[in-house]
């Protein structure tokens, strides 16, 4: 059976009741809270208000304004925030902002401001920035838009980094460049980079050049939190393409409201029409995978009952599979399977979760664990690596972890005539006596390297067998005058008749048509020109 993580889902209930959060826990452990609020329009300082969303803070970048834990989605909206000519210190975070027509934060002239912890998505533009600078956006995600960011006019200054860009028809658009889009060496993540991280450090190896960011991440530093419209939340994708919250058999379920007046009496929920239970705490979901649909509410001490609610789930506690595949060049044996820094590991889901999306992620060498997008490479030091890797369904099921072991080899070989301590494989060639027919051995001349051969005139020329020859050194050598052409040297390869002890000893060469002059030594042809 394989592993599982935990979500919660809260709802929340209006109408009756009335409503003060909403919100879900995370993997992280982290409790995501949102109030619901009308968009937030702001023109100048003097528009930091209560009315509009601001908690506290007095405009200081000591004491900045806050605006923070709002769940801006009520369609048709132009805007989720929309500031105009402020110069005071701000700070969105803890926001979700989806479903603008226009753009989900609109800033224009704005300087001083920074927005964190904060989703933006499903608008047509998330992040609209014209004629402001000096603003840093920070951990966010910024999804499923046409456009993620827009940088107009004379925007400049403006820093993002850490935020997730996922699934934009254009994640950002900066055309001067005029803005920096990693801080400290720590970029975004893009959906659409298409670069690869060699060194396995989380950073991709060359640059995001769309918007320049020096240090693309290479899985999402921020999860996108789907937020359905009864008040259920996720970490991460437990959405259905039918809009449907994918669990498993161990996601815990909440209901909480809040009665202002008299006081919440009970809530009450039935699963698949079945019979109305009494709330008491969290439940599981339990049967055969598939959908589900809870119906609840709530009532209050006086007997006023808030119109019943529906939720659709999707039960999926099957844990999906993964194969790894190993690309050339590649070679198996007895000792393992042997590859080089330029095969490709690809991970392949054999069984993909039911009804939502499915992730992987991957670890090499024990290093930290990586969301699988592409196919990737080992590097590093030849010799055994150790692949770790695993799938998790959209109900938060996960597989066994998987290992594969691999031994890196990328030196190659080298054939020389001894063995050496070279590292790589080693070509050795051993010699032995030859095997001859029964017939004189015939042993053959030692060559001599002669810097500045001379060419010499003979006859019939005896070849002499030299084992060390010593070289003569002549200060003064004198011209050979020859009156004839020189005849080439013929060399007989047969056996020396014997062994010459000295080179004085040796017999010299009969030279015709030649000054009798004793002992003079022979020079060249290039000597005489």
């Amino acid at each position: 059976m394989g592993r599982k993580v935990v979500a919660t889902a809260v709802a929340m209930f209006a109408v009756v009741l009335s409503v003060v959060l909403v919100g879900g826990q995370v993997g992280g452990g982290g409790f995501l809270w949102w109030g619901n609020h009308e968009p937030i329009y702001i023109y100048g300082n003097d528009g930091f208000t209560v009315d509009n969303g601001v908690f506290s803070g007095s405009g200081t970048c000591d004491d900045p304004y806050i605006i923070e834990g709002w769940r801006i989605d009520q369609p048709p909206a132009d805007y989720g925030i929309y500031i105009d000519h402020t110069t005071a210190c701000f700070v969105i975070r803890d926001c979700v902002i989806e479903g603008t027509t226009q753009a989900g934060i609109y800033f224009n002239t704005v300087r001083n401001g920074r927005v964190e912890d904060t989703q933006v998505g499903l608008s047509d533009t998330a992040i609209y920035l014209l004629d402001s600078s000096n603003n840093i956006f920070e951990r966010n995600v910024i999804a499923e838009s046409k456009y993620g960011v827009v940088a107009q006019a004379m925007s400049q200054n403006n820093i993002f980094t850490g935020n997730t860009f996922l699934n934009n028809g254009l994640n950002g658009y900066d055309p001067h460049r005029w803005n920096q889009w990693d801080l400290n060496c720590v970029g975004n993540y893009w959906s659409d980079y298409k670069g690869y991280d060699g060194d396995q450090n989380g950073i991709g190896d060359i640059p995001y050049y769309a918007l320049y960011d020096k240090y693309p991440l290479m899985s999402p530093p921020v999860e996108w939190t789907r937020v359905a419209p009864a008040g259920l939340s996720y970490a991460g994708n437990f959405v259905s393409p039918d809009g449907s919250f994918v669990v498993s058999s161990v996601t815990p379920i909440s209901l909480s409201a809040l009665d202002p007046g008299s006081g919440l009496a009970e809530i009450r929920y039935a699963i698949d029409g079945g019979a109305w239970v009494v709330y008491t705490g969290p439940f599981n979901l339990v049967g055969e995978d598939g959908p589900q649909k809870l119906t609840y509410y709530g009532i209050d001490f006086l007997g006023n009952t808030e119109p019943q609610r529906t939720v659709k789930f999707m039960l999926d506690n099957h844990p999906p599979i993964t194969q790894v595949e190993v690309g050339e060049p590649k070679y198996e044996d007895a000792r393992g399977i042997w590859v080089t820094s330029k095969s490709l590991f690809t991970l392949n889901l054999v069984q993909q979760s039911t009804y939502g999306m499915t992730q992987t992620f991957y670890r090499i060498d024990g290093r930290g664990w990586q969301r699988y997008s592409r196919p990737f490479t080992v590097i590093g030091a030849d010799g055994p690596h150790q692949i770790s890797y695993y799938s998790m369904n959209a109900s938060g099921v996960t597989e066994d972890l998987k290992t594969l072991i691999i031994i890196k080899d990328d030196a190659p070989p080298s054939t020389r005539g001894a063995q050496s301590s070279a590292t790589g494989p080693t070509t050795v060639i051993n010699v032995g006596p030859a095997v001859v027919e029964p017939e004189p051995v015939v042993q053959q001349p030692t060559p001599v390297v002669i810097e500045e051969p001379a060419p010499v005139i003979v006859e019939e020329p005896t070849p002499v067998v030299v084992e060390e020859p010593t070289p003569v050194v002549i200060e003064e050598p004198a011209p050979v005058v020859v009156e004839e052409e020189p005849t080439p040297v013929v060399i007989i390869e047969q056996p020396a008749p014997e062994a010459v002890q000295s080179p004085s000893e040796a017999v010299e060469p009969v030279v015709e048509a030649v000054d009798p002059t004793p002992e003079l030594p022979v020079q060249t042809q290039s000597e005489t020109n």
